[in-house]
């Protein structure tokens, strides 16, 4: 999978696409739906599927209260995903005030003369241009003009609710990973690649592989049943500590995994953590031995949470 991180007006595809428009953020199902179309025509029409999508979120620049605002997943995992599901390129837009102020029309001249699109796909509620002016009717009228041809998804909905990035993100910040999971069409996840770390928990027997979580990502700091897949390996129950280290007045947001039965060195490697069950909030210990107990009973509930979802 090829991908591509610049400003739009530096990007020039040289082969014709299919492409799939979306912010994608948690690569959802009725996401799933609109990237699985753009590979399957694709396919079909032999060209090449490409996901254009930002390299940061819109609200960054146009919300003031920017602090405040959370994601799914980062680009690390997202690009992890598009290149499981099959894409070919992915695009990241490297998102500015200039790119936010084109016009709906000088969008779709990019799309169809510097991406040199045959195929468009998105959702029903996709929004283009300064002011999101743009919108999926204009997008049709479009589709004549320039001669490229236009799927739009429609509301895709779980229990008389609309599937959306908005409500994944409320469940992500409860805590609800059953409900996360249910919006989002599979186990909801993070990739990352082991780093080391202080080796505390190592030296009471519960080594972990940790790293860095981006903090505008929605997830609850806490203590989670997983299962973590070395890749190109197996996949083994663990149970996973989201959050700064409070015990030992951490200041970089992490995930530490611990993976149950398996002591090897994976610095460097990289891991896929499936979040499957919340077990508590993050919290502050008053000696390591008290934390020595507490992680004992969490890997103990992971282990007995997980023989409902996984057997190894």
């Amino acid at each position: 999978m090829q991908i591509i991180i610049d400003k739009y007006n530096n990007i020039n595809l040289e082969f014709y696409s299919s492409i799939a428009l979306g912010m994608f953020d948690g690569i959802h199902s009725a996401h799933q739906s609109i990237i699985k179309k753009t590979i399957e025509q694709a396919k079909e029409c032999n060209i090449k599927s490409v996901v254009i999508t930002f390299d940061k979120h819109p609200e960054e620049i146009l919300n003031r209260n920017v602090e405040d605002y959370k994601i799914i997943i980062d680009n690390y995992t997202k690009t992890q995903m598009l290149k499981s599901l099959g894409a070919d390129v992915v695009v990241y837009l490297k998102l500015d005030k200039e790119l936010l102020n084109l016009s709906p029309n000088e969008f779709i001249n990019f799309l169809v003369h510097k991406l040199n699109a045959k195929i468009i796909n998105c959702g029903f509620d996709y929004r283009f241009g300064k002011f999101a002016k743009g919108d999926v009717e204009l997008l049709k009228k479009y589709s004549s003009d320039y001669g490229f041809k236009l799927n739009v998804l429609d509301k895709v909905q779980i229990n008389n609710d609309k599937i959306s990035s908005t409500l994944i993100r409320r469940y992500l910040e409860e805590g609800n990973i059953l409900e996360t999971n249910k919006l989002l069409g599979y186990t909801y996840c993070l990739y990352g690649v082991v780093e080391s770390g202080h080796k505390i928990a190592r030296n009471f027997g519960y080594p972990t592989a940790n790293f860095i979580l981006d903090n505008k990502i929605a997830l609850r700091n806490g203590v989670y049943a997983t299962t973590t897949t070395i890749i190109e390996n197996q996949e083994y129950k663990s149970v996973t500590n989201v959050g700064i280290k409070p015990t030992f007045n951490g200041s970089r947001r992490l995930v530490e995994t611990h993976i149950i039965g398996l002591d090897n060195n994976l610095y460097g490697k990289e891991i896929c953590v499936k979040f499957h069950s919340f077990i508590r909030p993050e919290k502050k210990f008053d000696s390591i031995e008290e934390l020595k107990k507490q992680i004992a009973i969490d890997t103990f509930e992971a282990q007995s949470l997980l023989e409902k979802v996984f057997t190894k």
